[in-house]
């Protein structure tokens, strides 16, 4: 398995592409418009030291980087090296962790923090192997497209009171996420793990008016 990571040119400076090249690594440097690395065309990442990322922060620019990491259509993920929480800015630690939060949650894009830049390059190759052999509640049989799968499995996931597992059983028992959505109380339910609780909000859920 031979894994592929475009890096931006920017980076080379940073040692990364060439830890990464040490490591097997079939390291492409481009110019990138958005992101640092991207992996087998599917995830987009994000590189910032501890210090960057405050900065980011500080200045508004990191909402804007968040903007344009979700209209490329990739996986996005931003990795920060070293602790935010620890810089020679001065920021109150409550604006961090507001950050955080809303990268997390309102921009639905995960941050991972990193030791260093070995650490980081572990995280990006794992990342790569994950796409090759995705987890067992992602796995699907038939001809769909890895990618729309994993789309479909993240769109369900973010349903009331849908865990990734859950996820999976309810695709795997409807087949498509249109059949989810029309389903009835009853229906729902008959997926394992699915009680009537939850069958009834799933199924408010998608008929909740303005």
């Amino acid at each position: 398995m031979k894994i592929t990571i475009i890096a931006d040119n920017r980076e080379k400076s940073s040692g990364v592409p060439n830890l990464l090249f040490d490591k097997g690594v079939d390291v492409k440097m481009n110019q990138l418009s958005v992101g640092d690395y991207i992996i087998e065309d599917e995830i987009i990442i994000e590189r910032k030291t501890c210090e960057d990322f405050v900065l980011s922060i500080i200045t508004g620019h990191l909402f804007n980087q968040c903007s344009r990491l979700r209209k490329t259509g990739k996986l996005p993920l931003i990795i920060v090296e070293g602790n935010p929480f620890k810089t020679a800015h001065n920021i109150k630690s409550e604006a961090i962790k507001g950050a955080l939060l809303s990268v997390s949650l309102s921009w639905q894009i995960p941050i991972i923090r990193s030791s260093g830049k070995e650490d980081t390059v572990e995280l990006m190759i794992t990342a790569s192997k994950q796409q090759f052999d995705p987890p067992v509640f992602i796995r699907r049989s038939g001809k769909k497209p890895k990618r729309a799968q994993k789309q479909q499995h993240y769109f369900v996931q973010s349903m009331p009171g849908i865990g990734p597992e859950l996820a999976q059983r309810l695709l795997t028992h409807f087949n498509t996420i249109e059949k989810i959505i029309v389903a009835d109380v009853k229906s729902l339910q008959k997926v394992e793990g699915i009680g009537k609780i939850k069958a009834v909000k799933l199924h408010e859920f998608f008929r909740m008016r303005k």
